[in-house]
């Protein structure tokens, strides 16, 4: 019954050392997902801005990597916050569709793929991530198939004011403030760029950090307001309500994946390479697992024909 009880036992520690890590990864939600490794930084980008202030976005659905034009100024955007930042590899998804008729929304949404070396330092057995391209405020133009992908703001949004003059009944909204007069709004939509991410060092709320027995160390940042977003609502009536709205919005979060154990001192992730015996460890306790499972495997194989004998003779 001994035996069996630590058959019971091995083999679903086993299952678990072997497949857990797989089995409880972090799904992510977030806009921006960095990705910190001893020698270079992974981040994943999924930008959606949705719109009705427009009647309609350009056409666009097309797929780029880092032979395209898009390379020279994103790199250029994250040295100048990591000069020795250096894009090695980079692949783009972007779009645009209506997703509602009746209200007429439009999405255009840009998915990046980036690996990025030159951020991270090892002295030895301790590395440094300096993410602080994470900040990078990039507004150069970046046009795939004669779209603009960066500048949206100036090339496409701003032109939608126009279709809503100012009369006493019509309101703007950008960011937290109100506007009888659209010439705010259309200012502050002129400078949005959706690779401008300034926003994420100011402004920001930061949750996570290292968690004992967590396969990563992860950090979220949500910023307390939106980047980007503006409202103009037509029809103002005597309830304070719109008879219609109108909007422009880009959603923004990051979250940060580290190694277990990692530390963030501001705009640097900080954690030590495990040791030799760090590495090992697993290995033997797996090894002594197995050998513990087929020993006792072994141990009923043999034990059985002896019982069954030892009962023929009685």
């Amino acid at each position: 019954m001994a035996s069996l009880r630590l058959h019971l036992i091995f083999i679903p520690l086993l299952f678990a050392i072997l497949l857990g890590p797989s089995l409880l990864a972090p799904a992510s939600g977030a806009v921006i997902t960095v990705t910190v490794s001893r020698d270079s930084v992974s981040i994943q980008m999924n930008f959606e801005l949705t719109e009705n202030l427009t009647t309609s976005l350009p056409t666009l659905d097309t797929v780029v990597d880092q032979s395209s034009p898009v390379l020279a100024p994103m790199q250029s955007g994250f040295q100048s916050m990591v000069p020795e930042a250096r894009i090695e590899q980079l692949s783009l998804h972007a779009r645009t569709e209506q997703i509602d008729n009746r209200t007429g929304l439009w999405v255009f949404q840009e998915n990046y793929t980036i690996t990025l070396s030159g951020v991270t330092n090892n002295s030895g057995g301790r590395i440094a991530a300096d993410l602080a391209f994470l900040s990078s405020k990039n507004n150069q133009s970046i046009t795939v198939s004669g779209v603009e992908l960066n500048n949206v703001g100036r090339s496409y949004l701003v032109q939608g004011y126009q279709r809503f003059p100012p009369d006493s009944k019509t309101r703007y909204f950008a960011q937290t403030g109100e506007y009888t007069l659209p010439v705010t709004p259309e200012l502050f939509t002129s400078s949005f760029s959706i690779l401008d991410l300034s926003w994420t060092s100011h402004g920001v709320d930061r949750t996570g950090g290292y968690q004992p027995f967590n396969s990563s160390t992860i950090w979220n940042l949500q910023p307390r307001i939106t980047p980007y977003n503006v409202t103009v609502g037509v029809g103002l009536t005597t309830e304070q309500t719109f008879l219609k709205k109108y909007v422009a919005y880009l959603g923004s979060s990051v979250e940060i994946i580290a190694p277990p154990s990692s530390q963030a001192d501001g705009t640097t992730i900080l954690f030590d390479l495990p040791t030799i015996a760090e590495t090992i460890a697993p290995i033997i306790i797996v090894i002594s697992l197995i050998t513990a499972i087929a020993t006792f495997l072994l141990e009923r194989r043999i034990s059985k024909p002896i019982r069954l004998a030892r009962g023929r003779k009685r």
